[in-house]
């Protein structure tokens, strides 16, 4: 087995576990919590993202949170666990993003890993 994928492996086994989420409640609705991003495509006009991140089947995409930085620009994504009695497999997610000033050669970052998840 590649390091690759033993890498993958352990992080769908923690991402599993619960290991790597940060859970709050929304007021009356279903658990966020902020999931890993994979990486991130940057479209021709320097603001619109294809954000892919690891999820589940039983979520659906809820925000993202975005911190805008001098040279950096750090993202959380969060997704709304709609079924938690559902098995918890890795399954890649995309999102699209609208940023509110343009990239400008910045780099982006996961803000759950403080990972370079794009870099121009």
């Amino acid at each position: 087995m590649s390091f690759r994928r033993i890498a993958l492996l352990v992080t769908l086994v923690l991402l599993a576990a619960g290991c790597t989420t940060k859970t709050k409640e929304l007021p009356q609705g279903p658990p966020r919590e902020i999931r890993i991003i994979n990486n991130v495509e940057v479209a021709d006009d320097d603001r619109t993202l294809t954000v892919r991140y690891w999820g589940t089947e039983c979520e659906e995409f809820s925000d993202a949170e975005i911190d805008y930085g001098i040279t950096q620009i750090e993202i959380a994504v969060y997704a709304l666990v709609i079924n938690e009695e559902c098995q918890r497999s890795g399954l890649q997610q995309t999102e699209a993003i609208t940023l509110d000033q343009p990239l400008d050669n910045r780099i982006i970052i996961d803000a759950n890993t403080d990972t370079v998840v794009w870099e121009p």
